[in-house]
């Protein structure tokens, strides 16, 4: 029962945390073309924060989902 708890959390917390790198990279060189270079995801800084967040995203439905962990075998 607490594992959906656990899991609903994460999602939470990986949903605030796309938002807040949605915004960073709305406001980054690689979105902006004020410099005479394109600069990809991974040099303007927020690749990585977007993976980890993807990744505990995918984890957090992952332990929502899950059906084993709940069964009560009495």
């Amino acid at each position: 029962m607490m594992t959906r708890v656990f899991g609903g959390a994460i999602c939470f917390l990986s949903f605030v945390a796309l938002l807040v790198n949605t915004f960073l990279y709305w406001n980054s060189s690689a979105f902006f073309d004020y410099n005479t270079g394109t600069q990809t995801l991974a040099q303007a800084g927020v690749f990585y924060p977007y993976f980890i967040a993807f990744a505990t995203m995918a984890l957090g439905i992952l332990l929502v989902k899950d059906r084993v962990l709940e069964s009560d075998h009495h």
